[in-house]
């Protein structure tokens, strides 16, 4: 039997009990998919390998925002799958009225949000303890420190659990269906190298670190297939050189302003369009030489852009002199020629940086011909001294790519089949999203529950018809 212990922990003992939906992975994604099941009045366990739960979720500000509308969304990844993302502008509201139904505070909408979207901020660590008071009220179980091998199949294929390592020892855990929520492949190198890339292996990490791409290896061994987009990822800016990203920095070194700002490669020149965002910029960076670029703004941007709150209820930090303290190349000059001499001696090219400043001037100043590649906005002018050099590299927080599923989170094979008793949701299920970002923690909030509930009406349906049969 499961013993359950107080709230957010559990241990197994004995052999185990037949659950409706068994879960793999206690992150946003795992808890919103259990609590939902829970409401349901389903039979539940979640396992997570670490000894907490919240994954990357509990590490973030809490913001859950997308596109306002399934227009906006299409114009901004029209590499998405489009059934995937007419579930998420359609589950979007509802979900966030479900959040405040739990009692957590969330914060009131607003626009704009990463240039286009829709938002709100949600006291993430109240929701994240809510969901697991929901889970264990329910008799439901939360097992910590209990890492999932591989899942189990009967003769016909179905997936029926899911062998679980816990610390009482090795547990064959049963369940009617499986859900995998374990967070991506951010943490894998071989897995980045793979799908996102050359240099992607050496990308330091702005999440979960133990989120190794289970979920994904586990959908694959059973027949599940791999997603659209496997190449594209979210992530952001930060100081170069560091070799390590401590959670605690997360959030103060993410180089959010860069979208005003003019960044170059080694070459000295421009290699993307600034105006799209710096999630954008962060997925082009990791395509330069050596994985390297070098922000340029002038001081109006760094106190207007840079030193200020990113999106309404954040952190009020200048990410500039953040990133010098933390050991990130910088320079701050009262002259552009000072300012670029400094760079070049930063291994970027002195007369093509030259010549893509005087671009950028000339661009700033309404030549729409000046800039080799447009951007959506005109460039602002670098006019007010001093004048700031940041050199930056890329983060990943997680992939765009993972399992292929349909909008109930069912796991899909290479023909577009189910694989009956699979189902993935939150980074493990992948498609959505291409180059652009629109939206993270909401990918779990939406698609867990969603996921949950399309589980849990196969599972009755399979029992029922197990009972008529008899």
């Amino acid at each position: 039997m499961i013993v359950d212990s107080p709230p957010g922990q559990a241990y197994v003992s004995g052999v185990g009990r037949d659950d409706h939906l068994l879960v793999i992975g206690g992150g946003m994604a795992g808890l919103a998919a259990a609590a939902a099941a829970a409401d349901a009045g389903a039979r539940v366990t979640v396992v997570e390998k670490s000894d907490s739960l919240g994954g990357s979720a509990a590490m973030s500000a809490g913001i859950v925002w997308t596109a306002p509308d399934f227009q906006t969304l299409r114009r901004v990844v029209p590499g998405g799958d489009p059934a995937l993302g007419r579930a998420l502008i359609d589950g979007f509201w509802p979900a966030v009225e479900w959040v405040r139904s739990t009692g957590v505070s969330v914060s009131e909408r607003w626009e704009g949000q990463m240039g286009f979207g829709s938002a709100v901020r949600v006291d993430i660590k109240s929701l994240l303890a809510a969901w697991q008071k929901k889970i264990t009220s329910a008799a439901g179980a939360l097992l910590l420190e209990s890492p999932a091998r591989k899942l189990t199949t009967d003769e016909a294929g179905r997936v029926t659990g899911a062998t679980v390592h816990t610390p009482d020892g090795p547990r064959d855990m049963r369940a009617d269906a499986v859900l995998l929520a374990t967070g991506g492949f951010q943490g894998d190198p071989e897995l980045l190298a793979t799908f996102i890339g050359s240099g992607a292996d050496a990308m330091l990490v702005r999440s979960n670190l133990g989120s190794v791409g289970d979920g994904f290896r586990f959908g694959r061994e059973v027949g599940a297939s791999a997603s659209r987009c496997l190449d594209g990822f979210y992530g952001h800016l930060v100081p170069s050189p560091m070799a390590e990203l401590r959670q605690d920095q997360f959030l103060e070194l993410t180089q959010y302003y860069s979208n005003h700002c003019l960044l170059v490669n080694r070459l000295g020149r421009r290699f993307t369009d600034e105006s799209l965002g710096d999630e954008v910029s962060n997925q082009a960076t990791l395509r330069q030489p050596g994985s390297r670029a070098v922000l340029l703004c002038d001081e109006r941007i760094h106190a207007t852009h840079a030193a200020t709150a990113p999106y309404p209820h954040g952190q009020v930090i200048d990410r500039i002199a953040a990133a010098d303290a933390a050991g990130g190349r910088h320079a701050s000059k009262r002259t552009m020629k000072e300012l670029l001499d400094t760079v070049a001696a930063w291994d970027v090219h002195p007369r093509a940086l030259a010549i893509t400043v005087d671009q950028w001037a000339a661009a700033a100043a309404g030549d729409e011909t000046a800039l080799d590649i447009s951007r959506a906005v005109r460039p602002e002018p670098f006019l007010d001294p001093p004048f700031h050099a940041l050199e930056v590299q890329p983060a990943i927080t997680f992939p765009f790519g993972g399992l292929r599923v349909d909008p109930d989170g069912r796991a899909l094979d290479r023909d577009g089949v189910a694989v009956p008793g699979l189902f993935a949701a939150g980074a493990d299920a992948g498609g959505l999203q291409d180059v652009r970002y629109v939206g993270g923690l909401v990918l779990g909030l939406v698609f867990g529950p969603r996921a949950a509930r399309a589980a849990i009406g196969s599972s009755r349906g399979a029992r029922r018809e197990v009972v008529t049969n008899g």
